[in-house]
């Protein structure tokens, strides 16, 4: 749940041309700005829908990489993520590596923080050929 004047700020950015771009760019750019406070407690239930986002992940992977490859793009570019956890790390440059094999978009160069280089370059080969089979 957002303060409706907060969330109007901002919008779901669509790359390339794409129909689907992660809500998770935008609640990351609202992070940067605002404090926000986590519940961890159901506040709804809902069922899935079987057509839905989350039953067909891998196809709107494949048919709208760019928005994710984005995002991570950004976090790593914009962050060393000192203190971010080892497992959100890992998840955010496995999330980056899948992204860059499906954009094509192989670039290294500007991502911040000696660890997430060293990451990035143990994980490029065995990623890129899990993103392969994926």
């Amino acid at each position: 749940m957002f303060f409706a004047e907060v969330r109007k700020q901002y919008q779901y950015k669509i790359e390339n041309h794409e129909k689907f771009s992660t809500e998770a760019r935008m609640y990351h750019e609202m992070d940067l700005k605002y404090k926000m406070k986590c519940i961890n407690k159901p506040i709804m239930i809902c069922e899935y829908k079987e057509d839905g986002y989350t039953k067909n992940i891998k196809k709107v992977f494949k048919e709208n990489p760019y928005g994710h490859y984005v995002y991570f793009k950004e976090i790593l570019e914009q962050h060393d993520m000192q203190d971010v956890s080892f497992k959100k790390r890992l998840y955010v440059i496995k999330h980056y590596i899948l992204f860059s094999y499906l954009t094509k978009q192989y670039k290294m160069k500007n991502i911040k923080g000696m660890k997430n280089k060293m990451i990035y370059i143990l994980l490029f080969i065995p990623g890129i050929i899990k993103s392969y089979y994926f």
